[in-house]
């Protein structure tokens, strides 16, 4: 009998609190339970950075007050300045990602993957033909300059 036995079949588990888990433990539980506790700590971590961040603007403002200096409005929105969509990076990011998989899957082909699955590849590749198709016309249609 190996320890791994004991632990599995041992007498801790089988007494009440534990006998509704079987067999095998806790350890179907740990991945669910894991991923689960890291979710929650991701946005605890991004509740607790905003409200650090609330917090400096609300001294930055305080002492600029108690300073007589005045405000600019983007201090006082509360809201970070943003950038503009920019639907060419994200076009030529697919458009690599595409190439990436197309490339991927045929150096595959030995191992045994379908000739068909490289194909994929052009779902990404051609949602990036389309968002560079999309940057190409929003940007044409903001230009002041006449069109020649």
């Amino acid at each position: 009998m190996t320890s791994l036995d004991f632990a599995i079949a041992g007498p801790a588990f089988s007494s009440p609190p534990f006998a509704f888990i079987g067999p095998y433990g806790l350890g179907p539980f740990l991945i669910p339970i894991a991923g689960m506790a890291f979710a929650f700590g991701v946005i605890l971590l991004g509740v607790i950075e905003k409200a650090q961040k609330e917090k400096l603007r609300h001294e930055t403002i305080r002492h600029a007050l108690e300073k007589g200096q005045p405000l600019p409005p983007e201090l006082l929105e509360g809201r970070p300045l943003r950038r503009a969509r920019d639907d060419r990076r994200g076009g030529l990011v697919s458009i690599a990602v595409g190439i990436g998989v197309f490339v991927f899957f045929d150096a595959m082909q030995s191992e045994g993957v379908p000739d068909g699955v490289k194909w994929l590849g052009l779902i990404p590749g051609l949602v990036g033909i389309a968002l560079l198709i999309n940057w190409a016309l929003e940007r044409g249609g903001t230009n002041d300059q006449p069109k020649v």
